[in-house]
């Protein structure tokens, strides 16, 4: 999907307009353009439901993190997203940054105990709306796909492991997978975070 300024619709609408419309062709125009203003707007916020629990990763998984409640509102704003006010950053631990690695049970500590994560229905969301995924999400500045990880809900496979859900950008979609917890996260698997970065 290709983003359009509306202010590079105004030559050649203003032009169909005087054409069709006379003397009320700019006023005309004039209305379209807060209506596509208005459209724009509604496609970039949304109110969503936490109590309505986020999609499992597979099947047979079971969410052991604790239930959720309320209405929170995604929106972007330029290349950012914002819940409820607060800018979603991409969260990296020291233990993932100059070529480390950190376990994904003591990344999870780690998180927990710093707040600020961000669950599982806001990539619901993503995957359904994918033009809300920022351009910054998409690559870093070396060329690598970014892996944003939700880390408000944790799931539990059959045999007893952990995992947490993750999304990526790849063929102008938002893909969604999860990733065992007892594997490292490096310097492409920040947490997306409500919470000032560090």
């Amino acid at each position: 999907m290709q983003k359009v300024d509306v202010s590079e619709l105004q030559g050649p609408l203003t032009e169909f307009f005087d054409q069709i419309g006379g003397h009320n062709g700019r006023a005309r125009f004039d209305e379209f353009k807060l209506w596509l203003k208005g459209v724009i707007l509604t496609a970039l916020e949304a109110l969503i439901d936490l109590s309505i629990p986020c999609t499992l990763p597979f099947k047979g998984a079971e969410r052991i993190s604790p239930a959720k409640s309320g209405v929170v509102k995604l929106e972007k704003r330029g290349d950012d997203l914002f819940l409820d006010g607060k800018k979603i950053n991409l969260f990296l631990s020291d233990g993932q940054r100059n070529g480390h690695t950190i376990g994904g049970h003591d990344l999870r500590k780690e998180l927990e105990t710093r707040g600020g994560n961000v669950g599982g229905s806001i990539l619901d969301h993503l995957v359904a709306h994918p033009e809300l995924w920022p351009e910054s999400w998409k690559k870093d500045s070396n060329g690598n796909t970014i892996y944003v990880f939700f880390w408000d809900d944790i799931f539990r496979y059959s045999n007893g492991n952990l995992c947490v859900r993750y999304g990526y950008w790849c063929d102008s979609k938002v893909i969604s997978y999860s990733y065992y917890l007892g594997h490292d996260w490096d310097f492409r698997s920040p947490a997306a975070s409500s919470q000032v970065s560090s």
